[in-house]
């Protein structure tokens, strides 16, 4: 078995959190094809870009990870936030033109050659022999970023896009088809679930500035007030469900798994991409109710915030699969009914479908704190501990 990486710091660096800012600029920019688009095209878009997004930050999350705080991790830090930031601004129109596109997949490029050669100065797959050294995740997102400066010189419309999907499907591969060469990695288990921790704080604070940006630019009416708090207490109700519980065992999985390059790949890096785009669904949504919170769901993006909210829920019944072989009843259960909700979104008002979610995370948190607070056993879904 591999020993476990002795971490040379277990909190995030300044120049993390640094590269954390640009990133908030980032996923801002990716909802914002879905708010313009308002179509599943555009929906579709947005999580082709959030997947961009999203590898590049565990990339460099994962490049730094076990590394003295330094001038040189600074520098090469600084390095991967400008790429990041030349990503982001050219993000809304990277399916549009050719400039902005070339920019964006060229920048994208960058930051995986920055990646790459990193990970190998740091020797991280070293142990999987000359041949794993050379041929790893890091070596597949290179060629995927290639895929993305070809998609960005090809006519816009449907080629393109089939290449972006190609890119990000083969990005997203590589630890699936590479399992072995993670199991050669070293991970620490302080440092990371923080780092993945931060993320999720990110998305779930686009809600707050998308649905803030939207009601200071409006007159507000009673209905549209009463949507902004519904709003505000559904994203308590979707920091308590991580924060309160996930966070923790995601920690406790990292101490105690054999293989944590498996908890890594599943539940960090699959697991907790499925939560941003969950929480991402939700900030679009939510600002659509606001705008119009008594009309029943028209138009894609009123129905991303229940769409989002069942994503979110289902994903921890995939995480703690992984994690513990067994997912809980009461998340399966507000799951079934996020999606019922989501179908019946149609015929009910906005404000209802809003007021309807917000009371079953709550619920669903009331429930689990009456559990853990009184001794009481969660129900699970099955014992079988997962491989």
């Amino acid at each position: 078995m591999t020993e476990p990486l002795r971490e040379a710091h277990e909190r995030a660096s300044w120049a993390e959190l640094f590269f954390d800012l640009v990133l908030v600029f980032a996923v801002t920019q990716a909802a914002h094809v879905a708010v313009a688009g308002e179509s599943w095209g555009a929906v579709g878009q947005t999580v082709l870009l959030l997947a961009i997004m999203w590898w590049s930050w565990v990339g460099t999350t994962l490049s730094v990870h076990g590394v003295e705080d330094s001038n040189r991790q600074r520098i090469f830090l600084f390095a991967c936030g400008l790429c990041m930031f030349v990503i982001a601004i050219a993000a809304p129109h990277a399916f549009l033109g050719r400039a902005l596109p070339l920019i964006l997949a060229v920048a994208h490029l960058v930051l995986r050659l920055l990646l790459w050669a990193e990970m190998r100065r740091k020797r991280a797959f070293s142990q999987a022999g000359v041949f794993g050294s050379w041929v790893n995740p890091f070596t597949i997102t290179l060629v995927a970023a290639v895929l993305l400066v070809i998609a960005a010189l090809v006519p816009q419309g449907g080629a393109r896009n089939a290449l972006w999907i190609v890119a990000v499907l083969l990005a997203f591969g590589g630890p699936a088809l590479l399992a072995r060469r993670m199991e050669s990695v070293q991970f620490g288990a302080t440092h990371l679930p923080e780092r993945f921790a931060t993320f999720v704080i990110i998305a779930l604070g686009e809600t707050v500035a998308s649905v803030g940006s939207e009601a200071a630019e409006a007159h507000l009416g009673v209905m549209s007030w009463i949507a902004v708090v519904l709003i505000f207490v559904l994203g308590c109700g979707l920091w308590w469900l991580y924060f309160a519980y996930g966070f923790s065992a995601v920690e406790h999985s990292l101490r105690t798994n054999q293989v944590r390059g498996t908890v890594v790949r599943d539940v960090l890096s699959y697991g907790h991409i499925l939560l941003v785009i969950g929480l991402v669904g939700v900030a679009v949504g939510a600002r659509s109710m606001v705008e119009h919170p008594t009309g029943t769901a028209h138009g894609v993006n009123a129905f991303l915030l229940p769409i989002g909210a069942t994503l979110y829920v289902s994903t921890f019944l995939f995480t703690r699969w992984r994690m513990f072989g067994a997912a809980t009843v009461g998340r399966f259960i507000a799951a079934l009914v996020l999606a019922a909700l989501t179908l019946a979104s149609t015929l009910l008002p906005e404000i209802v479908t809003l007021a309807a979610v917000t009371a079953v995370l709550v619920g669903l948190n009331a429930w689990e704190h009456w559990v853990v607070s009184t001794g009481r056993p969660l129900l699970l879904m099955t014992r079988t501990r997962a491989s």
